[in-house]
């Protein structure tokens, strides 16, 4: 029998789900079947309803031999060249170096140098963590520099990752150096595939086949340079890169889409700028709030 308590990053989800994180090695089949012979309970009562949402304190209780496995096997990483540009007791924002992923199973990564820098400070404690792990809200690519935004507790998680694609709640700005003027300014759409053969997103102006709509906001900022800043209001793959590798203007250094390959790993692109508005939870006191990366061209 396993017994677990919920703690404050539990509540609010369904028994199955909070079941189903705890036992994630376990067929979905064996789960149905617990439920269904009773040998899951929440406070001493069989669960009926497996869409029951959870609450703080509840006591569960699983009869079976199969023991839960922790969602994050942990292990400390050194943080001192993680570079934070904001904090609070909800959020915490990284200004993210080039060629290091958000995340990996095979690399050290963003990700556990925020998890061990929160470890640290007794805010992050995986091993008291039934089903929540300290996690990104979005994604940058490796050779991309710039802002990432994690959350501390499940309910900001929730909150960040329902809201992210919402362009009127959270504003993500990009700087961009191309080799020519070739992008258009203004607000562009068009059509994105992420090809996993390839290794990279195909761009068309017209709909083709499994693609999906995007669009940006070009604007230039130094002509002489041919740097841009693009507003992104679409989040797709490989967005950006592939939208100025279709306008025949590759971003300098990103060989993949096209620019001639040097030995730095790194491309000039940069996540510089976030924006939060209207946020009506308990995130509503980030609303104007503004953030910048301290890379720059």
């Amino acid at each position: 029998m396993t017994i677990l308590k919920v703690n404050q990053n539990d509540v609010n989800q369904t028994i199955f789900n909070f079941v189903k994180k705890n036992f994630k090695s376990t067929k979905l089949s064996i789960i149905y079947k617990l439920f269904r012979k009773g040998k899951i309970k929440i406070n001493d009562s069989k669960v009926k309803d497996m869409k029951l949402k959870i609450q703080i304190n509840d006591i569960i209780k699983i009869f079976d031999s199969t023991e839960s496995v922790k969602r994050d096997l942990f292990e400390k990483v050194n943080f001192d060249d993680l570079d934070i540009i904001y904090e609070d007791q909800n959020i915490l924002i990284v200004d993210k170096n080039s060629n290091i992923e958000i995340h990996s199973h095979v690399n050290i990564s963003v990700d556990q140098k925020v998890k061990s820098y929160l470890r640290e400070k007794s805010e992050y404690v995986p091993e008291k963590e039934n089903s929540f792990v300290v996690s990104h809200v979005h994604r940058l690519d490796k050779l991309t520099k710039g802002l990432v935004i994690y959350a501390k507790n499940k309910m900001t998680l929730d909150s960040l990752l329902f809201e992210i694609n919402n362009k009127n709640k959270i504003e993500k700005f990009y700087l961009v150096k191309l080799p020519n003027l070739n992008l258009p300014e203004g607000k562009i759409s068009g059509y994105i595939k992420y090809d996993s053969e390839l290794q990279k997103s195909i761009f068309k102006e017209k709909e083709f086949k499994n693609s999906k709509i995007v669009f940006q906001e070009n604007t230039i900022i130094d002509e002489k340079n041919c740097i841009y800043e693009i507003k992104l209001l679409t989040g797709r793959k490989h967005q950006i890169r592939a939208v100025c590798s279709y306008f025949k203007s590759p971003i300098e250094k990103d060989f993949r889409y096209g620019s001639i390959k040097t030995k730095e790993k790194v491309i000039e692109l940069i996540a510089y700028k976030l924006v939060f508005n209207n946020f009506d939870n308990h995130l509503s006191y980030l609303n104007k709030c503004e953030f910048k990366s301290k890379y720059c061209f």
